[in-house]
């Protein structure tokens, strides 16, 4: 009896409790899903992913097997990571650093574009488990992403499209586009937001005059404009600068702020306008998978 009262054994104690409480119990809840699980328990289940994971998935994504990045993915995802996670703290901060790698002359632009190719790939293959995991959405709004003509990579508006897809949106994605038939899809479907992503300071003014010939150009009277990358981010001022309406420093937070949007959008339409042009919502048309 001294020896349980004594002040290791009550920490040790203290330590067994915690551990059922926010691991065992949480695990053994989702394992026979006997009912709701708290924000703090089900945090307690996710498996998470450190920068010991992205060093691990970029040398993953840039060996010479194919599979092994697919591999460690799984592995996470049995490990308890969610979908979720491996989209934010995995795939994004992996293709940053792949960005680095590439401006510090670490690897060519072939192995930057095989790599990255992997990882759009298997965002792709996680795609309906992504969007499973939030159940039915109700309709939102009409969205086209894409990023400035001459910027090639676009695994992170793909990836922006997946959560505004989650959160209802239809969504309209792909490559950079011509500005001809950037004008003309504006001019035909009705679009509330058009998202950019932009990843030089080089390619500002190319946006400036794309976003002042889009908005003259739409349907939409009021279209609204959202850029994202790490410029804005780092100096948001560039978004005014630029002629875009908000910015969206992440996946996640994109259809927050494309929602905050809508009002400003659907000032004076009706709902033909809105509807015309588009399938059901949660329709997500992307010009990259037409192969």
């Amino acid at each position: 009896m001294d020896r349980l009262t004594s002040p290791l054994s009550i920490e040790r104690l203290e330590r067994l409790e915690r551990t059922i409480q926010n691991e065992l119990v949480p695990r053994l809840m989702t394992s026979h899903r006997v009912g709701p699980v708290s924000p703090n328990m089900a945090a307690a289940v996710g498996r998470a992913l450190s920068e010991q994971d992205v060093n691990a998935f970029v040398k993953a994504v840039r060996s010479p097997d194919d599979a092994s990045g697919a591999q460690y993915i799984r592995d996470v995802l049995a490990e308890g990571a969610t979908v979720e996670s491996v989209y934010l703290d995995l795939l994004a901060p992996s293709a940053r650093r792949l960005g680095d790698l590439w401006d510090s002359d670490e690897c060519d632009f072939v192995e930057v574009t095989v790599a990255l190719g992997r990882m759009q790939r298997l965002l792709r293959d996680l795609s309906q488990v992504f969007l499973a995991e939030a159940g039915h959405a109700e309709p939102v709004g009409n969205m086209l992403l894409t990023c400035v003509p001459g910027e090639q990579h676009t695994l992170g508006i793909i990836m922006v499209g997946e959560f505004l897809l989650r959160d209802g949106w239809r969504v309209l994605v792909g490559a950079p586009w011509t500005d001809s038939d950037l004008l003309s899809m504006v001019a035909t479907d009705w679009y509330d937001v058009i998202g950019f992503s932009v990843g030089t300071e080089s390619r500002l003014n190319v946006l400036r005059r794309d976003i002042r010939r889009l908005k003259s150009a739409s349907r939409n009277a009021n279209i609204q404009i959202m850029v994202g990358g790490q410029l804005f981010v780092e100096d948001p001022t560039m978004a005014e600068q630029v002629g875009a309406n908000a910015i969206a420093t992440d996946a996640r937070q994109a259809p927050v702020i494309a929602r905050s949007l809508l009002a400003a959008a659907r000032a004076g339409a009706t709902d033909v306008h809105r509807s015309e042009g588009h399938g059901e919502n949660g329709q997500f048309r992307e010009a990259l998978r037409r192969d």
